[in-house]
């Protein structure tokens, strides 16, 4: 939808001359000192795919939101292309595109939510949302009001279509924002940090809503935020700057799990894995070391972890989840979904019930299972094989390292953290290795 290619922005009295010593290596601080320019944007390439929210992000002054501006141009790139690629499957560099040929793009192609809502104070709340409809030109006044109020119940603010934007507070004006950029129906919409001027309680809401807003109508969505959480909760994928480089491109679980710099290892020390680390990430595979193969039978395959002999698995000739056992008698086995929709049976543990998980499932809905069966957690792929299973250490190594099994291996500190949680699990005290015939774990 769209492709940013080798994008740089130089602001300053002779930019050309500052892209010239970046274009040969020069950092941020050298080109300010030689010429007296700044390097806004430094060689930026991404794609963003068509129905994606696609996250950008860093600190103040990394060149986010002047790549965001470079993208529709309301900030002049010095340097690259931009390609906009139409649901028809044409293609349009929109960095030579002229007046009119921008402002088309920008009327019916791509429109914008921005931090600080940009309300017309004169106008009603219905008056603004039908704004982008109004300069379009192309539907009457009672079909723009229409799609209006439709979007204005899609953000939760249906019945205020008559209240002035004085009357709003800051999150429900942030709402009339949004609500206009998705009634002018563009292909694209791009958010500079829009919800970055919001109490704490207020963004969650605004996220909760674009996420809904985003599973109803599937746009394609560039968001420009400092927030890592947000990034992650949101983003499809996301794009970390620094000093205006991209220096990572992943999607949230690749981005905390395999840091590709010091500096974004930097931001996602302290980052909320519960919500990104998915169970395949998790798991320890059946083809690690600390599982084995008990026994090969005529239709299957039982597996053992190392230390717990008593828990076994069993898999058919093609892999598919058969059975767990414990003490030789085979276990009721959930799945993890229908035991978080029931809800009220929740915090009621079974020593003798094991939940089935999927590869895509994340931490904190394993850890809420955890409430209702404490025996190792099988993951499954989509046509039921076994991909691994996930037990205590498990869960403290992706919490504590954002890793999983086949990840780095776990520093002393945290190696002694996991042995204290495991050894405590069932209330026993013991360490590891005396309740190797529990099944807890």
């Amino acid at each position: 939808m769209i492709k940013a290619e080798g994008v740089f922005k130089v602001f300053g009295p002779s930019p050309q001359q500052g892209l010239q010593l970046v274009q040969q290596g020069k950092t941020k601080a050298e080109v300010r000192e030689e010429s007296g320019n700044v390097v806004g944007v430094n060689d930026a390439s991404f794609e963003l795919e068509a129905g994606e929210v696609f996250c950008i992000m860093g600190l103040s002054g990394s060149g986010k939101s002047t790549l965001i501006r470079c993208i529709n141009r309301l900030i002049e790139p010095t340097a690259g292309k931009v390609i906009f690629k139409g649901s028809d499957g044409s293609e349009t560099d929109i960095t030579r595109l002229d007046d009119e040929g921008l402002r088309q793009l920008r009327t019916n192609h791509m429109s914008m939510v921005f931090q600080h809502f940009g309300l017309f104070p004169h106008r009603t709340v219905l008056s603004n949302v039908t704004y982008g409809l109004e300069i379009q030109g192309n539907k009457a006044e009672k079909e723009r009001e229409r799609i209006a109020e439709e979007m204005l119940e899609l953000v939760g603010l249906g019945g205020w279509g008559n209240a002035y934007p004085s009357e709003l507070s800051g999150g429900m004006q942030q709402r009339v924002g949004l609500a206009r950029g998705l009634a002018a129906q563009s292909e694209v919409l791009l958010m500079d940090e829009p919800f970055s001027a919001l109490d704490p309680l207020i963004k969650v809401q605004m996220q909760d809503e674009l996420l809904k807003i985003q599973d109803e109508l599937e746009r394609t969505i560039l968001f420009i935020t400092h927030d890592l959480d947000e990034a992650m909760r949101l983003g499809h994928r996301i794009a970390i700057m620094d000093a205006g480089v991209i220096v990572q491109i992943g999607t949230p679980e690749e981005i905390l799990v395999n840091p590709k710099t010091d500096y974004v290892a930097n931001f996602v020390e302290n980052a909320d894995p519960t919500g990104v680390l998915t169970a395949g990430t998790l798991a320890l595979p059946l083809d690690h070391e600390r599982m084995s193969v008990v026994r090969d039978e005529e239709d299957g395959r039982v597996y053992v972890r190392d230390g717990r002999p008593n828990v076994h698995y069993k898999v058919d000739r093609d892999g598919r989840f058969q059975e767990m056992r414990v003490d030789d008698q085979p276990v009721q086995m959930q799945k993890l979904k229908d035991v978080l929709a029931s809800h009220e049976n929740l915090w009621q543990r079974h020593n003798d019930v094991g939940l089935s998980v999927r590869e895509n499932d994340v931490i904190r809905n394993i850890l809420r299972g955890r409430g209702y069966s404490r025996l190792p957690v099988v993951v499954l792929d989509k046509q039921e094989r076994l991909k691994g299973v996930i037990g205590e250490r498990e869960l403290i190594t992706g919490i504590l390292e954002k890793t999983g099994p086949t990840g780095s291996a776990l520093d002393q500190e945290s190696e002694a953290t996991v042995s204290e949680v495991e050894a405590s699990a069932d209330g026993t005290g013991q360490t590891v290795s005396q309740q190797s015939d529990q099944p807890q774990t």
